[in-house]
């Protein structure tokens, strides 16, 4: 099953997945993959760091400068080393019960960024997944999935924590039977 969580830009996502993790491991699920946290300096967002879920570390993962041959997104670039860092995970991650991928975006739906590792492993019934995707995306995402078992949690929703800890329990406890 993939559980995608969607909403707007900063509107909490990141913060709600924290939570959900921690949950998660708490309940004794063996959760793996990263998120994205957004790095200040200053006032100013100066890209976003990845944090290992597992090795509970944090690697720089994409900025606002960079070289001219790295993969690029709007006004940001992946670091090579921090991009194969998240393919490691999210391979690794076919050994969880839950991987988490804060966040599937534009760069993804072009076929680049995390996309070659995921595609390897999105499919394989025996992980759920947790994906961070933005709403304006999600439509030309779910073609690419084709006919995974998809479920949709908005961020808008106050009782998104509840629920969606509670879709992944029955997910599991379905897998098990």
């Amino acid at each position: 099953m993939i559980f995608i969580l969607t909403g707007p830009v900063h509107s909490g996502k990141t913060t709600l997945l924290k939570k959900v993790v921690w949950e998660l491991k708490r309940q004794k699920y063996k959760v793996d993959g990263f998120l994205s946290e957004t790095v200040w300096r200053k006032e100013e967002i100066v890209g976003y760091d990845l944090f290992d879920l597992k090795k509970e570390r944090s690697i720089p993962l994409i900025r606002r400068t960079g070289e001219e041959e790295w993969q690029k997104i709007g006004s940001y670039f992946f670091i090579p080393q921090s991009l194969a860092e998240a393919e490691k995970i999210i391979l690794r991650g076919k050994e969880a019960d839950i991987l988490v991928v804060d966040e599937v975006g534009p760069l993804e739906l072009s076929g680049r960024g995390f996309w070659p590792a995921l595609k390897q492993v999105v499919f394989q019934p025996l992980t759920s997944y947790i994906l961070v995707i933005r709403k304006n995306i999600i439509k030309d995402f779910l073609a690419m999935l084709g006919k995974s078992k998809v479920k949709i949690f908005d961020i808008k929703n106050k009782d998104i924590f509840t629920q969606l800890i509670e879709e992944i329990k029955i997910e599991k406890k379905g897998q098990r039977t």
